[in-house]
């Protein structure tokens, strides 16, 4: 019910998306709402936008030869710096980023892509990912 075939081309999409949420996605989810939604949370949607692939913005340090989009990374850098020194994160460095949203009631994250970075609901906040948080498979 939660993965029907229908939804998807292959089993084996239908298998990787059930696996992603299980063991990572949903998860994210879980600590917002065990943090009372009080949380900061951000997609990072610049291609490929895989686990791990904001680490060169993370370690940005100035142009090199990788292929970095240094608005983003100056953003995301000034989101980890603003929120570990004092518990809110924004970006006072790149004009127009939007200083970070509470994840809240309503779900909401900054989504960091490649042209812009713009405020999103969660798409994790699904009934797929509260049937996880159930733990009915304990």
């Amino acid at each position: 019910m939660l993965y029907p075939a229908a939804a998807f081309p292959d089993q084996i999409s239908r298998s990787a998306l059930a696996l992603s949420e299980l063991s990572f996605t949903c998860n994210t989810r879980y600590f917002d709402t065990a943090f009372k939604n009080k949380t900061y949370s951000y997609f990072f949607s610049i291609p490929p936008g895989l686990h791990g692939s904001d680490i060169p913005y993370t370690y940005f340090n100035g142009p090199s030869s990788s292929v970095v989009n240094s608005t983003a990374a100056i953003a995301l850098q000034d989101w980890i710096v603003t929120f570990a020194e004092d518990g809110k994160p924004k970006s006072p460095d790149v004009p127009n980023a939007p200083n970070f949203a509470v994840y809240g009631a309503n779900s909401t994250v900054e989504n960091l892509g490649a042209k812009t970075i713009s405020r999103t609901l969660d798409t994790v906040a699904n009934s797929r990912c509260a049937w996880w948080q159930k733990v009915l498979y304990d």
